[in-house]
């Protein structure tokens, strides 16, 4: 059986601007192997970028890591690619960083999964469940920072 270990995981949410802001957020390891869930936000260009750290615990990446396997989440991003498009419009994405381990031998793998796709109503409610889930890992907060 194929194994799955999330390596990293960033989301960006839809929204629509055109005042230069950012929203983001990173599940990832640090130095130290501990996991953390950065947020990065800007609301427009000319204000600063507030970056905010979370503390995530290993268990809880674990069964976030079986959420995203049970539900073949890698999958969706083969769906077909829609006609829809917004030129005003920052569409969401996740980008997912993964290693799966198979017969003993690993490899690392990426997958993109974006707004600008046909989905199934069982592929948006897995969609939401992802998001709802993912945000949802954010424990302890340990930094917050401002960058011009």
């Amino acid at each position: 059986m194929k194994e799955i270990k999330i390596r990293r995981i960033s989301y960006s949410p839809g929204y629509g601007d055109m005042l230069g802001g950012y929203h983001g957020s990173t599940l990832r390891q640090d130095k130290d192997g501990n996991w953390t869930f950065v947020c990065s936000d800007r609301n427009v260009y000319n204000e600063p970028t507030v970056t905010t750290t979370y503390a995530v615990s290993a268990e809880d990446v674990a069964k976030f890591e079986e959420f995203i396997k049970s539900n073949k989440v890698m999958s969706l991003e083969n769906r077909p690619k829609s006609d829809m498009f917004a030129t005003d419009y920052s569409p969401w994405s996740w980008s997912i960083d993964y290693e799966t381990t198979s017969f003993g031998k690993t490899k690392r793998e990426y997958c993109s999964i974006e707004e600008y796709r046909r989905y199934s109503g069982r592929d948006c409610d897995i969609l939401k469940e992802l998001r709802k889930r993912f945000e949802s890992l954010r424990g302890e907060k340990i930094s917050e920072t401002e960058e011009e």
